[in-house]
């Protein structure tokens, strides 16, 4: 199922955030200068300020590392991928000459399509059509492979190649269920809540104590929206600034190419 947040740019969430916090600390301050100055000891709100604060710190860390597990487990199957299509080429050279040479021709035209996938993290039209052409090559490919088992049944060969064949196949489904996991719109949502509610509360604090503190209410702004912009940077491999190599499939492509 895909996010509502999905095809929002980074870069709207982040301002959005940014501005919104720093409203929400506006009114608290509002409300803070209304209830007066603190009088005899200190303003008890400070202590949930404090609790809030934690709060906010203990799912932000937890968010980050939750989007960098997902950015490795991507870049790691993407590179488990290459290796697999690598296998599948060489192996490819063990077949009679006509098979061979239509496998090998599927192949160059497998990766491409495979990077186009890879590719296609902020474009849903753009993936869903590189993964029809995938299952396509993939269905011919193996309609060749078991072909030759069938003329050839006492072949040594051609088990290899079909073991390493169905390794390519079995990879792309694995690549594209962590390419579609993203961390859930309900996260970041209860993420922003609490952020709102940090940042209310400490314009509170400033409220009580007659201190408007634009600056550093803004600094705090700014600084949450860019840690949100991180984990969704994160999140979203190949639309900002953070995004998974490709360069273990690019260099199998050339090495095709070469061949």
């Amino acid at each position: 199922m895909t996010n509502i947040l999905d095809p929002v740019p980074t870069w709207v969430i982040m301002l959005a955030s940014a501005l919104l916090i720093f409203a929400m600390s506006e009114a608290g301050f509002q409300l803070g200068r209304r209830r007066g100055a603190v009088e005899g000891g200190r303003d008890p709100s400070i202590l949930v300020q404090t609790s809030a604060f934690t709060v906010l710190a203990l799912l932000l860390g937890f968010s980050f590392s939750l989007a960098l597990g997902r950015y490795d487990g991507r870049r790691s199957a993407l590179l488990r991928e290459a290796n697999a299509i690598n296998a599948t080429y060489l192996r490819a050279q063990m077949l009679d000459a006509k098979t061979a040479s239509l496998e090998r021709a599927d192949l160059r035209a497998y990766i491409e399509q495979r990077l186009a996938y890879a590719r296609s993290d902020a474009d849903p039209r753009q993936r869903q059509l590189a993964d029809a052409r995938s299952r396509m090559l993939q269905r011919h490919m193996w309609g060749l492979a078991t072909s030759a088992a069938q003329r050839d049944p006492h072949s040594t060969m051609v088990p290899l190649y079909i073991s390493a064949l169905g390794d390519a196949i079995a990879l792309s489904r694995e690549e594209a269920a962590i390419l579609n996991a993203h961390i859930p719109d309900v996260v970041i949502v209860w993420l922003l809540l609490i952020a709102f509610i940090a940042s209310a509360m400490m314009g509170y604090g400033f409220g009580r104590e007659g201190k408007r503190a634009l600056v550093f209410k803004a600094i705090f702004a700014v600084m949450v929206a860019l840690v949100f912009g991180l984990v969704l940077d994160l999140d979203r491999p190949q639309r900002g600034l953070i995004r998974i190599n490709l360069t273990p499939m690019q260099t199998v492509q050339q090495s095709m190419d070469a061949s």
